[in-house]
This record gives structure tokens, sequence and C-alpha cells, in this order.
């Protein structure tokens, strides 16, 4: 019993002595991502896995790889079905939705306490960051290609977080229209 508590005493003494330890890669890694954190680029996916899982550790089934990143890369890889229009959309929303999510991924004064609380937050963003996108112009054919290819019914009707966020993402809309026809846009 001696030998084997000496030899994990030794085993931590090492451990913790050479520079890529485990623990202070995870501190290197988070300080690291700070720059990527703070200023998500367009185009790019990877602030869900950098940033929120990093920081938050949530199992695959949570919103940073199973709702924020899934989507992120679906939209990319079908990017060709939507419009120039619906392309541009897309870039913005991606944007957006991780833009209102950088003070959690800093882990500021609003941090989460768990990965319930982050999802709750996640999709509470997608309404505004749809809308303010331009979500409600696009073409009958990028709706299209949204609803039934790229996220899919199931999805929008899938959870409750989901359902509400599209009803908030519909009444947007129905905003917009009333306010367009109002000013005759249309």
């Amino acid at each position: 019993m001696k030998l084997t508590f000496a030899g994990l005493l030794l085993q931590i003494t090492i451990t913790l002595a050479q520079p890529e330890n485990t623990l202070f890669n995870r501190q290197t890694s988070i300080a690291s991502n700070t720059t990527e954190c703070s200023n998500p680029q367009p185009n790019e996916c990877s602030f869900y896995a950098q940033c929120l899982q990093t920081r938050y550790n949530c199992s695959p089934s949570d919103y940073p790889l199973a709702d924020g990143q899934k989507y992120c890369e679906k939209f990319q890889a079908d990017a060709s079905d939507l419009s120039s229009a619906g392309q541009k959309w897309m870039e913005t929303v991606m944007l957006c939705l991780q833009r209102a999510l950088v003070p959690y991924a800093l882990g500021g004064n609003q941090s989460f306490a768990s990965c319930s609380a982050l999802n709750d937050y996640a999709f509470g963003t997608h309404p505004k960051c749809y809308v303010q996108s331009g979500l409600c112009t696009l073409p009958p054919s990028d709706w299209e290609a949204i609803v039934f290819k790229i996220v899919g019914l199931n999805t929008l009707f899938g959870s409750w977080d989901a359902l509400k966020a599209t009803v908030e993402t519909a009444v947007g809309c129905e905003e917009f229209y009333l306010w367009a026809i109002e000013q005759k846009v249309f």
C-alpha cells in the first residue's frame, strides 16, 4: 500500500512539474482563447466549442455543441441552398448569435451557474438575431430551405426553447410586416 501511495504522489508531483500538464493546459487554453471569445469572426463556428464548451464543460447534448456549433456548421454546409440574400442573412445571424454570447463566454458578471441556464439564454437570443438580421424579408425559397432542409420542422418544434424561439421570431416578423404595410413598403 505504501508503494502505491508513494507512486501516486510521485506521479502527481511529476505531472504538476511539467508545463504541459492538463491543469496548466486548461488555464492556457482559456487564456489563449480570450481574443477569439471576445471577438467572434464571420463564417466561423469554433466559438461554440472553443469558448462556451471550454468554459462550461456542458454535455454533448447541451447548447454549445448540440445546437450552436451543429447549426452553425449546418448552415455553412447548406449555404448554396440559399439565395445571395439568404447567404448574407446566414452570415449576419451566425455572427449576431455568437456576439450575444460573448459576455458569457468570457465569464463576466453574467456567468451561468449551469449549462441549462446557458441553453435558456442562448435560445432567447435567436428571435432578435433572426429578425434583426433580415429573416422576415427573405424570399420564400430561403424560408423553404431554412425550415425544411437546414433546420427542419422537428427542430423548430422539438423542444420548449425551440418552440418559444420559433413563436417569438414569427411575432417579430408579424410586427415587421404590419410596419411595412403601414409604411407602404410592399
